[in-house]
Formats: structure tokens, C-alpha cells, sequence
């Protein structure tokens, strides 16, 4: 449906089956991609969040929120998705075909890729480490039984100093599990509620829609230089 929304283009054919210089072809304009109005963008109140689940495509998602699945396209514009593929999680057996060919076998898939921190609190609930920074083998394999603590810090409630080794405070990760938390950060999306969406769809017409201008043949369709023809 998006696609039969954008307005045409006429240019002049430069084929090699051409019969003049003349010769027209008439093509989809996708320079006049829509976008959301600024004002909407920047509201969350206009949107709810959204999950993706399993294999969701974005057509079952405009199903969902929009009782068709015409409006895939909205689901795209609102979350700035212009390449399906990679913008958007993979199914189940695409991810797979996906890590076999980027990895080849098994042992690299499960190889360990890095290291990340869990979260560590001191007594009283304040964080002393943050989740997900990422660190090297070195980090992880630091011991405190030899005075080698990959994390120390003074527990003001206990009122003594407090040591972690590197495997209490951090977890390895492996390329597999990389590559599953990419595609899984692609799951949260936006939904525009459906009583704004009419707002959209005014906009697109507005896009879609060519005002006077030398170019103009009519509302839907314009034209452009022709180069073929040799300028004096």
C-alpha cells in the first residue's frame, strides 16, 4: 500500500532500445519518503511500546494495532526502518542461517566473544558496578585469594572493605549470545496509536502530493529535464 501512495516521476529514457530522445519512462518518486510530523515524534504520549514476538513480521504487527496489515509501512516509518533486513529481527531460521554463515562452526559460534559486569550494590543499595560494561579476560580471571580483586570498595555499613574476583563480578559472553542480544534489541518498537494515525496519513498525502511548478503534469505525476537532448 505505501508504495502505491508516492506520487510518480516522469523522466526521459536513456535505453538502449530507445526510439527517441523523447522516449519517457514514468517511475515511482521515492525521494518524497514519508516521515512522522516532528510533533508527533517527539510525544511519547502518541505511542505505545511494543515487543515483537517470535517471527512477528511488520505486516502482523499493522494487523494487530491497525486490524490490517496495509499499514506495515507505518509500522516502519515510526520506528525509522528503512532496511527490513537488518533493522528488523531476524525469524528464527533466518538468525540461524545468519550466525552459521558469519561463524562457520559450532566451536566459534560458542567461543567466548568478551566479558561483561553484572551489577554490584554496596550494602545500603547503592551501585558500585554497573551491568553490561564490557571487559577482557584479564578482568575476568583476577583472583582476591591473591590479592588480585578485579572490584574493592569500602562497605560503609559493614565497615570494611568488601573484594570480588573477576568471575563473581563479570559473566563471559559468547558470540552466539552477542548475536542474540543484537537481534533481540531490535524486538522494542513504537506503535503509533491508531487515533493518531489518520493524522500520518494526511501528512503522506500532503507529501505525495506536487504542487505547481514547472515539473508539474498534475497532482500525482512531474517530469524532469530531459539530458538527452544536447544543450547549446
Amino acid at each position: 500500500m505505501y508504495f502505491k501512495t508516492l506520487p510518480n516521476i516522469q523522466y526521459y529514457a536513456n535505453l538502449p532500445d530507445k526510439n527517441s530522445s523523447q522516449d519517457v519512462t514514468i517511475a515511482k518518486n521515492f525521494f518524497r519518503r514519508a516521515k512522522l510530523r516532528d510533533d508527533l515524534f517527539k510525544n511519547s504520549v502518541f505511542f505505545t511500546k511494543y515487543t515483537i514476538i517470535g517471527d512477528e513480521r511488520p505486516e502482523q504487527v499493522s494487523e494487530k494495532f491497525y486490524d490490517t496489515p496495509l499499514y506495515d509501512w507505518v509500522i516502519l516509518i515510526t520506528n525509522n526502518i528503512i532496511d527490513v533486513y537488518n533493522e528488523w529481527p531476524l525469524s528464527q531460521q533466518a538468525f540461524t542461517d545468519y550466525v552459521y554463515q558469519k561463524y562457520k562452526t559450532d566451536e566459534n559460534l560458542y567461543a567466548v566473544k568478551h566479558y561483561k559486569t553484572l551489577e554490584i550494590k554496596n550494602t545500603d543499595g547503592s551501585i558500585v558496578q554497573k551491568a553490561g560494561l564490557i571487559v577482557d579476560e584479564t578482568f575476568f580471571n583476577k583472583n582476591k585469594l591473591e590479592n588480585n580483586p578485579a572490584l574493592e570498595f569500602y562497605d560503609d555499613i559493614l565497615g570494611y572493605m568488601v573484594s570480588y574476583s573477576g568471575s563473581d563480578v563479570s559473566v563471559p559472553v559468547t558470540n552466539i549470545e552477542y548475536e542474540e542480544e543484537i537481534n533481540d534489541s531490535k524486538r522494542n518498537i513504537s506503535i503509533l496509536k491508531q487515533k493518531y494515525l489518520q493524522d500520518v496519513l494526511l501528512d503522506l498525502e500532503d507529501i505525495s502530493t506536487y504542487k505547481k511548478s514547472s515539473e508539474y503534469i498534475n497532482d500525482g505525476l512531474k517530469s524532469t529535464d530531459n539530458i538527452n537532448i544536447s544543450q547549446v
